[in-house]
């Protein structure tokens, strides 16, 4: 992915927010290739602090990470509600593309999510396979109405 800005000039595709003060990026990739679990799990067993800004299309993801576990998320953008806090998280949770950005800074201020990373993850991972039966049980019942 190309970095947030060149020469004063945006380039496309980079993420548009860069946190302010002393944070620097860290990692940058392609959600296809590394996934939100993936990075999730590496910042929580190594307990790294900072932003992490996923990029879907006009759709940005904001996950702020104390000490490995997420305490803020919210997503922003086109065609979305706002959701914010777990729910955005679990959202998130089911993208399997866009980019994404590291960027260590200190994240201060009470934890708004409420939840370990452990959970988050094993969460968002019911909440995808009871998703994926579901639709799996309504092609089902479409097929026998025939």
């Amino acid at each position: 992915m190309a970095s947030a800005s060149q020469g004063g000039k945006a380039i496309r595709g980079a993420l548009p927010t860069r946190p302010p003060g002393t944070a620097r990026s860290i990692l940058r990739g392609e959600v296809e290739n590394v996934g939100l679990p993936t990075l999730l799990t590496i910042l929580d067993m190594e307990r790294r602090s900072g932003l992490l800004l996923i990029q879907r299309g006009k759709t940005l993801g904001r996950l702020h990470v104390r000490e490995g576990r997420v305490v803020r998320a919210r997503i922003e953008g086109a065609r979305r509600s706002g959701a914010t806090g777990a729910e955005a998280v679990y959202e998130m949770l089911g993208w399997s593309d866009g980019q994404f950005e590291l960027w260590q800074a200190v994240v201060e201020g009470r934890d708004e999510v409420g939840s370990s990373t452990t959970f988050l993850l094993m969460e968002g991972a019911r909440r995808t396979d009871e998703s994926s039966h579901e639709m799996s049980d309504g092609a089902s019942m479409a097929a026998d109405a025939w």
